[in-house]
């Protein structure tokens, strides 16, 4: 009974390329609404720095080459960026996650480490290597890095440090912090599902039921819907008695969501 662990990863990606002014394809964290303002900043770094600029477009080959599953041309890609730049933080941080993906542990250490050291106030940096530290059990590690991350005046996207540290707290059996992330989300984002997804994970873990049902409906509310929340809800409904809110949650997780794995833990009776 978790928040889907898949998402963190997809949010760090998203969260470091479009901080890099590169891929628009993340779904809420690109920088299509601001098109003139990318293109005069790839217009200045090339006209002002142009090791920068070159450094840049390699890490943007790099990176889709990383999603392609192509990783000795994106590792070549983000060498040769690092010659040309090696103070581009985002370079050694993408390096990172692919050294991360490749099992080499220790080397993505060391490039978001080295990530850090250079571009050591870029949010987007940080974020992502709190959600690399999560996922190796690093909780500690992680946290830090993301309350670094939400301490940044310039960093533009909290809602993304937010949900990961939550997701990441919730996960290692941090209730209370877990639930701050999530009500600090809620608050800079109450038209966003996610921190009330959140709020409902932890409501239904620690047994408060009338509070799960508030969460999912709040969540239900904004967007986007997820099968998380139909789940919970008919959890959460199937212990307070209400047979007809249960069956109407379990009948849209199934029509919604078919293929998700929470329709078998449902109806096997698991909602832990």
């Amino acid at each position: 009974m978790t928040l889907s662990t898949n998402f963190r990863a997809i949010k760090a990606l998203c969260a470091l390329f479009a901080a890099a002014s590169m891929l628009s394809g993340c779904a809420g964290l690109s920088n299509r609404d601001k098109p003139d303002e990318n293109s005069q900043s790839a217009t200045e770094d090339r006209a002002d720095d142009p090791l920068r600029y070159r450094a840049k477009v390699h890490t943007e080959l790099a990176s889709n080459y990383f999603q392609r599953g192509q990783m000795s041309v994106a590792l070549e890609e983000l060498r040769e960026a690092i010659r040309l730049d090696a103070r581009y933080g985002v370079a050694h941080s993408i390096l990172g996650l692919v050294y991360a993906d490749l099992g080499e542990f220790a080397k993505a250490d060391v490039a978001f480490k080295q990530a850090i050291t250079v571009a050591p106030a870029e949010g987007d940096i940080r974020n992502n290597y709190g959600s690399y530290l999560c996922r190796q059990n690093r909780v500690k590690e992680g946290l830090e890095q993301f309350d670094a991350a939400l301490k940044l005046s310039l960093y533009t996207t909290p809602q993304i440090a937010l949900e990961n540290a939550g997701s990441c707290a919730l996960e290692a059996a941090m209730i209370r912090p877990a639930e701050a992330y999530f009500t600090r989300l809620v608050q800079i984002q109450p038209f966003s599902s996610r921190g009330y997804q959140g709020l409902a994970a932890i409501a239904l873990k620690t047994a408060r039921l009338e509070e799960v049902r508030k969460q999912v409906r709040m969540g239900l509310g904004a967007q986007p819907q997820s099968a998380e929340l139909f789940f919970y809800g008919a959890c959460a409904e199937k212990r307070l008695g209400d047979r007809a809110a249960e069956d109407s949650y379990t009948q849209q997780l199934k029509s919604r969501y078919a293929n998700s794995p929470l329709n078998a833990q449902l109806a096997k009776g698991g909602c832990e």
